[in-house]
């Protein structure tokens, strides 16, 4: 019996620090040149132009680097490259149509683009791994006004290091991330309901900080 109370804690507690030193590794392993490198096909990772790579900054996913470069097709069948929106302030949403909290998330964004778009903001929502067509149903059931990225090989998602989704980055002007947020945004109202959400007044406040 004695052996058995101490299992389960024990168990526990070896999962919580095999879970911790995951996120850890993720966040802090060296993210060099190799963030950024072509992989071969028209889509997916790219080296940033030189002129857009100053001196001093690297090339990463944390707070304070450059974020990494990539081209995707869009739903409307153009391509999109992340520094051609240099200039411009940008939320980079990773969600799928299958994730419940990206759903209940998406109003929010749409609402945010509307309230900030003429301020600069950009919108950008890169879909994870799915068939086009769930994926333009799901751009019609909520009228996404803004431009919808297709990661079909999921080589972009990997650049990024998602640990889950929804993911949200927030790139300045300069095309630094500004911050990022694992997890939903959500209405006040519905904060208790999702694990982990923040209030939708904390999607505001991140993005007034890339409007800067």
């Amino acid at each position: 019996m004695g052996r058995r109370r101490w299992a389960r804690p024990l168990f526990a507690l070896v999962v919580i620090v095999l879970v911790g030193a995951a996120i850890w590794w993720l966040d802090y392993r060296p993210q060099g040149e190799s963030s950024a490198s072509q992989v071969g096909g028209p889509y997916g990772p790219v080296d940033l132009p030189p002129d857009l790579a100053p001196a001093g900054l690297e090339v990463g996913t944390r707070t304070g680097m450059l974020a990494p470069d990539f081209v995707l097709p869009t739903l409307d069948g153009r391509d999109l490259r992340l520094s051609d929106l240099r200039g411009q302030a940008v939320v980079l949403n990773f969600w799928a149509t299958w994730c419940s909290p990206c759903r209940r998330e998406m109003p929010l964004l749409v609402g945010a683009y509307r309230q900030f778009r003429e301020q600069g903001l950009v919108v950008v929502a890169v879909n994870v791994q799915e068939d086009e067509e769930s994926v333009r149903r799901f751009a019609r059931e909520f009228g996404l006004p803004f431009p919808v990225a297709l990661d079909k090989s999921g080589d972009v998602t990997g650049a990024y290091r998602l640990l889950g989704l929804p993911t949200t980055f927030f790139i300045d002007r300069q095309g630094v991330v500004r911050s990022v947020f694992r997890g939903p945004f959500v209405a006040s109202g519905q904060g208790k309901d999702v694990q982990e959400a923040i209030d939708a007044g904390e999607l505001g406040r991140r993005i007034r900080e890339v409007l800067e």
